[in-house]
């Protein structure tokens, strides 16, 4: 179990990095996907950055949780702007994201617990 949850944080890490660069980097395709929530570029290149942070966050140990945390409000907010733009089986793989990240946060949030 330990070597799977490595491999989920690994992935999560380059998720959240390669997701939040796409939006900074202004995609078009990530540009369009947010407008249905009201977003503009701004907001979602700012959102790009809140990525990148959380997957910078999830590579530290100290800030892992905190990682996690960020990374599930992220996924959730996407995973709504895939569903609105009538994208389902994306959105529903998208769903697996937020299960990655929560997975993190549980077992990190445990450790806290065990340690104390």
């Amino acid at each position: 179990m330990k070597f799977l949850y490595k491999i989920n944080l690994i992935l999560l890490i380059v998720l959240s990095l390669a997701t939040g660069v796409f939006k900074i980097l202004q995609q078009e395709a990530d540009i369009e996907l947010f407008k249905v929530l009201g977003m503009t570029t701004a907001l979602t290149v700012g959102l790009g950055i809140v990525q990148v942070l959380g997957g910078i966050l999830l590579a530290l140990v100290q800030t892992r949780k905190y990682g996690a945390l960020l990374m599930m409000a992220t996924f959730v907010l996407a995973s709504i702007a895939v569903f609105m733009n009538g994208m389902i089986v994306f959105g529903l793989i998208s769903l697996l994201f937020i299960l990655m990240a929560f997975w993190v946060y549980f077992r990190e949030t445990g450790k806290s617990k065990q340690i104390q």
